[in-house]
């Protein structure tokens, strides 16, 4: 296990995020969740410590993982699983391995064409329409 600190104030800049994204005011999480505004306002500003119960309750209805609200990923949604098919045979799990024995010029060539290959299919949907 990492040693890591937990930090407050990603926490609350995550919550803010979130909520904002939601276009959905403290009040009305507040109310969500059975406290009041001004405890949930706390949460944002990282004065009072996100208890598991609203952690839980607020990766549920945000869709996301905890991971993500507590700091430890960078993208909000849970990552596959690594047993789930890629292509054909090949699990997820089976092409990170596959990746992970590359050298470091070839991982770079790999992401520079997957960003290219990303970025051709954002032309292919403007085109559709």
């Amino acid at each position: 296990m990492q040693n890591s600190v937990f930090d407050k104030n990603i926490v609350g800049e995550r919550l803010k995020i979130l909520r904002e994204r939601e276009e959905i005011t403290q009040k009305q999480l507040a109310q969500l969740l059975c406290i009041t505004q001004q405890t949930y306002s706390r949460y944002e500003t990282a004065k009072a410590i996100l208890p598991l119960h609203h952690l839980y309750a607020l990766t549920q209805y945000y869709n996301v993982s905890s991971d993500y609200i507590l700091g430890n990923i960078s993208h909000p949604q849970a990552p596959p699983q690594l047993s789930e098919r890629f292509i054909q045979h090949i699990t997820i799990g089976d092409f990170v391995c596959l990746i992970s024995s590359f050298s470091r010029k070839s991982k770079r060539h790999l992401i520079d064409y997957v960003n290219y290959l990303s970025y051709q299919e954002q032309l292919v949907k403007k085109d559709i329409q």
